[in-house]
């Protein structure tokens, strides 16, 4: 089984929650009440994400290089 590690950007909201985004994945969008709840959180949105584009018949998107501020999410791919 491989991995990708897919970059996401972790920012406090006006509510003080953490939301996670990752730009190659788009359909993934989750928060968290602490910064590690959001990772983890991350990881969940984008397995769920990544199967959409399987069962869409889509391919899945690369993972890019991240930017200064961007965590690395690992995910498992078949």
């Amino acid at each position: 089984m491989n991995a990708q590690h897919y970059p996401v950007r972790i920012e406090r909201d006006a509510a003080g929650r953490y939301l996670a985004t990752c730009r190659d994945v788009p359909e993934a969008l989750t928060d968290g009440a602490e910064r590690d709840e959001a990772k983890t959180e991350m990881a969940d949105a984008l397995m769920v994400a990544l199967e959409g584009y399987r069962l869409d018949g889509r391919p899945l998107p690369s993972a890019s290089r991240p930017e200064p501020g961007e965590v690395l999410i690992r995910v498992k791919a078949d």
